[in-house]
């Protein structure tokens, strides 16, 4: 149970993609689910991209194994501050866009269970994500993005509401997005993520891997001459556990949910390239996991 809540503050960061949001907190381990959304697949052009992220999830739900209330009286609240650093070259490997990035994220979490006598409240940095290889293909219909990166345990992990896992992860990303139109204003996106970790310092136990699938359907609207365009979609993901975890006191179950909700994003081109996304998921059909909700809001600059 010690690994469940602690796992269940978790804050991770993704894998910094140009578009997107990121961080919540759930009941297992570095990747969040819903840190991106629309467009998920497509990454930034060449050049310098800075992203902040804000993210408040809250979450009174914690699930069992048939994805029953476990009535722990829980009240979660965790609020992300990220700042995420991305650089697309202009070398070519095999006719994609080479660049890395890497995300820092500051983190506030207030966690009670009262049955439990828990009642915690932290903020501190969380775990740094590094990706030094990030591979972007383009073509009139289609965007693909393949990446390899991993966490480092930077974060203080020792109590249940510290923001860092206390071990690595290392992380490969493969997805796309279709354009249904040649003006590109409808698109369908699927981006998935494969975690592995290794043992935590603090428990001796080695979390399962686990894969993320996020999803997005959105439509684009351009106004003011073509100098901003509008997007609104629907955006969601799944996510699931493929091993048990290992080690002394390990539980055997394994977690899953879903999450769906709008999200609605505006773009323009000057003073600079900019971005500004406002995502709510809700999360539904977990189980071994938190239920909750969660509210972003990202700020992107491309220089």
């Amino acid at each position: 149970m010690l690994r469940r809540v602690k796992g269940l503050v978790t804050i991770t960061l993704a894998i910094g993609f140009f578009f997107y949001c990121t961080s919540t907190a759930m009941a297992f381990g570095h990747y969040t689910p819903g840190s991106l959304g629309l467009n998920a697949a497509s990454l930034p052009p060449p050049g310098f991209h800075y992203t902040m992220y804000n993210l408040m999830y809250t979450a009174d739900t914690m699930l069992d194994d048939n994805g029953n209330d476990l009535d722990l009286d829980l009240d979660l609240t965790v609020f992300a501050n990220v700042h995420q650093f991305t650089y697309m070259t202009d070398y070519k490997i095999l006719g994609a866009d080479f660049g890395f990035d890497v995300l820092i994220p500051l983190v506030y979490t207030s966690m009670e269970m009262k049955r439990q006598g828990v009642d915690e409240d932290s903020f501190s940095l969380g775990d740094i994500c590094v990706e030094p290889f990030v591979f972007a293909w383009h073509t009139p219909r289609w965007d693909v993005a393949l990446a390899f990166g991993f966490y480092a345990p930077t974060g203080e992990s020792d109590e249940p509401s510290s923001p860092g896992a206390g071990y690595w992860s290392f992380m490969e990303t493969l997805g796309a997005t279709y354009y249904f139109d040649e003006a590109r204003t409808w698109t369908a996106s699927l981006l998935t993520r494969w975690l592995q970790n290794t043992e935590d310092r603090d428990t001796e136990i080695t979390a399962g891997a686990n894969v993320v699938a996020e999803y997005g359907l959105a439509k684009a609207f351009p106004f003011n001459s073509g100098e901003l365009f509008l997007t609104a979609g629907v955006a969601g993901y799944t996510y699931k556990q493929l091993d048990e975890d290992s080690g002394d006191g390990a539980s055997d179950q394994k977690y899953f949910g879903n999450a769906v909700g709008p999200e609605i994003r505006l773009m323009g081109f000057k003073p600079f390239p900019f971005q500004l996304s406002l995502r709510y998921l809700f999360e539904y059909a977990g189980e071994n996991t938190t239920e909750g909700q969660n509210v972003c809001l990202t700020l992107i600059g491309s220089f």
